[in-house]
């Protein structure tokens, strides 16, 4: 074996020093030792949150994330601003499909009842508008109106009970007597006239074959007297009465 003198060897350790690791020898130990490094960008909600006050770095860092997240918040805040907005208005089309999404939910056998709660809101529209005097939104409101009374009279088909509408039929009979108070124009609905005049009709024959008293035979006869002259709402009510109080 050669031997080295002092000097040599001082030289040899010298020559070692400058001896410098390869890239991939660096890379391949620290994930030994570390453990290895994820790729890709993370992000989570709480990152997030932290990142945003970071300010520019933080759009530019996370680009998708950023402008899903901004695009949702400006999606929530529109259809917020939207419950407000009256037809005509350019975000009432946004309110009718939050109405459309809620009814999805309603059972069948409430579909009326919900379908005369919609009727009801569109006649507090077309109050509102009335009362603000905002003429351009008018014509869209009764329009509304119109196609609401149409729907629910199709919904009656599904309602098992009159007493499921009742109590909304009495709202909006007050509410269209407030609107035509106000000096608008809604129309009659002859599908929703139809609709209610087949109910009372069914609704009479049942009461007749039942035994009543002497009372509730001339509350009947008021019954009849509605339905004879085209008070359908009136008609409903009372016969309300009858059935609560032919139960009792």
């Amino acid at each position: 074996m050669a031997k080295f003198t002092e000097k040599q060897l001082i030289s040899k350790l010298q020559e070692l020093r400058q001896i410098k690791p390869s890239n991939d020898w660096v890379v391949f130990t620290k994930e030994q030792v570390l453990g290895k490094e994820k790729t890709g960008p993370e992000f989570s909600f709480i990152s997030f949150i932290r990142e945003i006050q970071k300010g520019e770095r933080f759009v530019f860092q996370h680009k998708p994330a950023f402008a899903f997240a901004l695009a949702m918040v400006i999606l929530i805040g529109v259809f917020g601003f939207a419950q407000n907005s009256m037809p005509g208005d350019s975000l009432f089309p946004l309110k009718r499909i939050a109405e459309k999404g809620q009814a999805v939910f309603v059972s069948e056998k409430d579909q009326a009842k919900h379908s005369f709660e919609l009727v009801n809101k569109r006649l507090d529209d077309l109050t509102k508008i009335a009362e603000e005097n905002e003429v351009k939104n008018l014509a869209p409101a009764i329009n509304e109106y119109q196609e609401s009374v149409s729907k629910a009279a199709e919904s009656l088909a599904t309602m098992e009970s009159v007493k499921e509408i009742v109590e909304e039929i009495k709202k909006l009979e007050k509410n269209e007597e407030k609107v035509k108070s106000l000096g608008i124009e809604i129309g009659e609905s002859e599908e929703m006239h139809s609709a209610l005049a087949k109910i009372v009709e069914s609704e009479i024959e049942d009461l007749e074959r039942k035994t009543l008293s002497e009372e509730k035979q001339e509350v009947l006869a008021e019954v009849k007297q509605d339905y004879e002259a085209g008070n359908y709402f009136q008609a409903l009510v009372k016969i309300l009465l009858l059935i609560n109080n032919n139960n009792n």
